[in-house]
């Protein structure tokens, strides 16, 4: 071991940031110099720090750090070679100087800065230091000259006289912001800033999104006491924002203290939360932050969501022109379409069909196979003889793109409709289709609302006992318990056998039925303990890879997608050639993680590509990297086979959008269908009916449930988990409803 060391370093990366949960961290630098130049390109140092060490602060790639502490020498071997790291297990750390990230990004991405990007920014800083401020303050171009070109040097001061936020940027540092919070904070409140966060730091919930770093913050950096009403209401915003996030928009008044408790933590002396917090909640009251309504505490943005959606309903089924076609025109407009695809329509079917046309909003519901899809065909046929646009919208690239396939329409996502919403027109009569209309959350539907003119006819369509939104509230749902709204139930089942029908429909209606355990049987459960899961399903899938599709309700654990996808791998295409991509920094190729032969799954909309998330295709081909390649971004690594039959390039910028897909999770699977389904099962928060349910109905030809069957029993006799949500859409709706007659709700 070696005398103390006193060294300053520049960190040039943070190994661990709160190392085994006990705060700190582990980082590495190079020594500097106090003008900032490096003493040995060949030396670098480890850092090991603690909590108490640091102070609290965070370590961050480019500050410089003065450590003081035993320097030792650890001796490793990697592909051969050996390797001499020295270490300091820091007694002493102080910051010598931040890193000046604020003042670097907002040079970068400010386009008053042309020319000026990451690069030049930083060098600036690490050339002038805490000085650039005062020196950009001046205005004179000619200390920059050392560093930039005379004409730069000029434009520099001569942007920062217009956009400089000198007092800004450098409080921002200051008060300990990390640069994507301080980002958000200056975009927003400009160079007003610094008073309307010291005027309420709880202010920063908006931006940083968690508690525990803003309390921390407020308490540590601007001196708020733990009983201060600014502190109050901000963990009774940040409560609401919670139960938002967990899908509620109403929380109940006695729910709020056993929320806002723990982020309180424990109470001061002779002040409980219970009295203080009743005036916090009058306060937020008062700032509307939270509006008391007769269903509970609704915070504001999510009372201004369903009301939207709930009045923009009560609109369209009480105005003028609710019946598009007589009676006689639809009837023989339904015939036509029968004689033409040759199909009987039922009479549930027929029904669905003659109120979509008489009602400006209407919702048709179902289980998986019953239908819907051969409805909508029907019913855009007599929109069309009507005179009337159709839009088709969904929530997932891939049930868009189905809905185009089925009915020879154009579609969308949501997200793609809204935001290409300005470049259409609703001249005329229109109708907005929203298909899957069960995952559809307030924030979407209200955006839509929002979007529409008030004549755009709507139509929902899905099953209300499939999975519910992943984001907050329900709309078909609670839709769907209002007496007053148009819609029909399509109940006949078609798609699949006899006895997966069987399943599904007890699953769906909260009984768990008598399943076989043999595994040739059309719908089997294999009893199975959760450390052998993986394997076993792994066995079952091997029986037929082509027509089988895994699908887990979770992502971690023994029994998630990723798990899954590792053991499938491993037994399936180990062996295989690799996909690789070339890495400039070593000058070879290195493994992407997938092989020749493995399943992959689309991640993310890629329409320039064909591709949507949730599109599932497999690696047919595999290129070769001998040699690095100039345009290595552009340049195929593989061939994807994908499930429209379509071969097509992989790319390395496609890799961050492309995984394993051997199992994928049921959400990604909704609208899908395969002929052999494999449901891994084990106990879990998330596990519901709707999602075995949905899971189930993806089938064609077989189901088979591999693990805990006491868990499945439990999970379907239980309600479904959108019953617990707190919602208040109905209630609104039911509210504006009430304020018309049914004789206007009802076109003749």
């Amino acid at each position: 071991m070696s005398d103390p060391t006193n060294v300053t370093l520049r960190v040039t990366g943070v190994r661990s940031q709160n190392p085994r949960g006990f705060g700190g961290a582990i980082f590495t630098g190079v020594p500097v110099d106090a003008e900032g130049s490096v003493l040995d390109a060949c030396t670098y140092v480890v850092v090991k720090a603690t909590r108490a060490t640091l102070g609290g602060a965070k370590v961050e790639r480019g500050q410089w750090w003065t450590v003081a502490g035993q320097l030792v020498e650890r001796r490793s071997v990697v592909d051969g070679f050996e390797l001499v790291e020295q270490q300091v297990d820091a007694e002493v750390a102080y910051l010598a100087r931040p890193t000046g990230e604020h003042l670097v990004t907002f040079i970068a991405e400010n386009p008053a800065f042309e020319g000026f990007g990451t690069v030049k920014a930083r060098r600036l800083w690490e050339r002038f230091g805490e000085q650039l401020y005062q020196l950009l303050d001046a205005g004179d171009p000619h200390p920059f000259t050392d560093v930039l070109a005379d004409a730069a040097a000029q434009r520099l001061v001569d942007a920062w006289a217009c956009h400089g936020e000198s007092r800004t940027l450098q409080w921002l540092q200051t008060a300990g912001f990390d640069i994507g919070l301080g980002r958000k904070v200056l975009r927003y409140f400009g160079d007003e800033a610094q008073a309307r966060i010291e005027e309420d730091p709880y202010r920063l919930l908006s931006f940083a999104g968690k508690w525990s770093a803003v309390d921390a913050m407020a308490q540590t950096q601007f001196g708020v006491p733990s009983d201060d009403p600014r502190r109050l209401r901000g963990a009774i915003e940040e409560a609401c924002y919670r139960m938002f996030a967990a899908g509620h928009t109403v929380i109940l008044s006695s729910d709020l203290t056993e929320q806002v408790a723990p982020l309180l933590g424990r109470p001061p002396v002779g002040g409980p939360w219970r009295d203080l917090l009743a005036t916090a909640v009058s306060e937020g009251l008062k700032s509307g932050h939270i509006v008391q309504t007769q269903h509970g505490l609704q915070p504001l943005g999510a009372l201004v969501m369903e009301r939207q959606v709930a009045k923009a309903i009560q609109e369209r089924l009480s105005g003028d022109r609710q019946q598009l076609l007589s009676s006689d025109r639809v009837e023989r407009i339904i015939a036509a379409c029968e004689a033409e695809d040759g199909i009987e329509l039922n009479p549930e079917q027929r029904t669905a069909i003659r109120m979509a046309t008489r009602h400006a909003f209407a919702c048709i519901t179902g289980g998986a196979g019953v239908g819907k899809t051969t409805v909508l065909k029907s019913l855009y046929r007599l929109y069309q003889d009507a005179g009337t646009k159709v839009l088709q919208v969904a929530l997932a690239g891939r049930a868009a793109k189905r809905m185009h396939d089925a009915t020879g329409i154009p579609a969308s996502t949501i997200a793609s409709f809204l935001n290409s919403v300005n470049d259409l027109t609703f001249d005329g009569p229109t109708v907005l289709v929203i298909d899957e209309a069960s995952m559809v959350d307030i924030i979407s539907m209200s955006r839509l609302c929002r979007a529409l003119m008030p004549h755009v006819r709507l139509v929902l369509v899905g099953d209300p006992y499939q999975l519910m939104p992943v984001g907050p509230g329900l709309v078909l749902h609670c839709v769907m318990r209002v007496p007053r709204i148009p819609s029909t139930e399509l109940k006949t089942v078609k798609r699949y056998g006899a006895d997966v029908a069987a399943v599904a429909s007890a699953v769906r209606a909260g009984f768990w039925p008598s399943i076989s355990a043999d595994e040739a049987a059309p719908v089997a459960f294999i009893p199975c303990d959760d450390r052998l899961i993986a394997d076993k399903v792994a066995d079952l899938y091997a029986v037929d890879t082509v027509g089988t599709q895994i699908l887990a309700p979770l992502r971690n654990g023994l029994a998630g997608t990723k798990a899954l996808n590792e053991v499938c791998q491993q037994r399936f295409t180990g062996a295989a050639a690799t996909v690789t991509r070339w890495n400039d920094e070593f000058d070879s190729p290195e493994y992407c993680g997938l092989n020749l032969g493995d399943v992959v799954l689309c991640t993310r909309n890629l329409w320039d590509k064909g591709l949507q998330n949730g599109s599932m295709g497999r690696v047919v081909e595999v290129a070769s990297l001998a040699t690095a390649s100039g345009d290595e971004v552009e340049r195929a690594l593989a061939l994807v086979e994908w499930d429209d039959g379509v071969c097509r390039e992989l790319t390395s910028e496609m890799l961050e959008d492309v995984e394993l897909g051997f199992a994928a999770t049921v959400h990604k699977a909704q609208g899908s269908q395969w002929r052999r389904i494999i449901v891994p099962v084990t106990r879990s928060r998330l596990l519901d009916r709707t999602l075995l349910y949905t899971a189930i109905t993806r089938a064609q030809v077989q189901v088979i449930l591999v693990g805990n069957a006491e868990a499945a029993r439990r999970a379907v006799e239980a309600p479904p988990k959108a019953h617990s949500r707190r919602v208040a859409l109905d209630l609104a709706l039911m509210q504006y409803l009430a304020e018309v007659g049914d004789e206007v709700l009802l076109p003749a």
